[in-house]
C-alpha cells in the first residue's frame, strides 16, 4: 500500500519543479506542457537552486515558479528523495540498464486483461500503465520498486502478465 523505500542510493531523471508555497518536487512521470509546466512528483529534501540553476522560471500572474530537467541522486525513504547530487539532464550520460529476460505473457481473455489493468491502478507510486498490443503484458512504470511490486504482480496475475519498471534506479 506504500511505495517501497530504496535500500541503496538511487537516481531519478525528470523535471524538478518548485511551485509557489511548495517545496521542490521531482516529477518522474508526465509533465503538462503549459506555462509554467505542471506536474506532480515526489518531495525533494536538500534541493539547491543555486547549485542547480533552473532551466526556466516565471512569476507571471503569481509568485515564482521555477523548474528544470535533471538527473537527481539521493536516498529514498518511500516518500522523499534526499538529494546527494544532481546534474542537468543535458550533461547527464546514462548508463545502459540491464534488460530483464522476457517472460511470455499468459494467454488471458480480454476480460481477464481488463481485470489485470484495473487492479494495477492501485499500484503504489503508479506513474503510467498500459499495453502496447492485444497480446503483450501490461507495462507499468512506478516511482520505485524494490522487487516487491513485480513479485506481487507475478503472484497475482501470473509471470509475464505485468512488467514493472522503476523510475528511481
Amino acid at each position: 500500500t506504500a511505495i517501497p523505500p530504496a535500500e541503496d542510493p538511487v537516481t531519478g531523471v525528470g523535471t524538478v519543479i518548485e511551485k509557489p508555497d511548495s517545496p521542490p518536487e521531482l516529477c518522474l512521470g508526465p509533465v503538462r506542457e503549459s506555462w509554467p509546466v505542471q506536474c506532480e512528483g515526489i518531495a525533494l529534501s536538500g534541493w539547491d537552486w543555486t547549485a542547480n540553476p533552473p532551466d526556466a522560471q516565471t512569476d507571471a500572474g503569481s509568485p515564482l515558479t521555477r523548474w528544470g530537467v535533471y538527473a537527481v541522486d539521493g536516498t529514498f525513504d518511500g516518500a522523499t528523495l534526499t538529494v546527494t547530487g544532481a546534474v542537468s539532464l543535458a550533461l547527464y550520460d546514462t548508463m545502459a540498464q540491464p534488460s530483464p529476460t522476457p517472460v511470455p505473457p499468459p494467454d488471458l481473455s480480454d476480460a481477464q486483461w481488463d481485470v489485470v489493468e484495473s487492479a494495477l491502478r492501485a499500484t503504489p507510486g503508479l506513474l503510467t500503465s498500459g499495453r502496447s498490443d492485444d497480446r503483450g503484458p501490461v507495462l507499468v512504470s512506478v516511482v520505485h520498486d524494490d522487487g516487491s511490486i513485480q513479485a506481487w504482480a507475478d503472484a497475482s496475475f501470473g509471470p509475464g502478465a505485468v512488467v514493472v519498471t522503476s523510475a528511481l534506479r
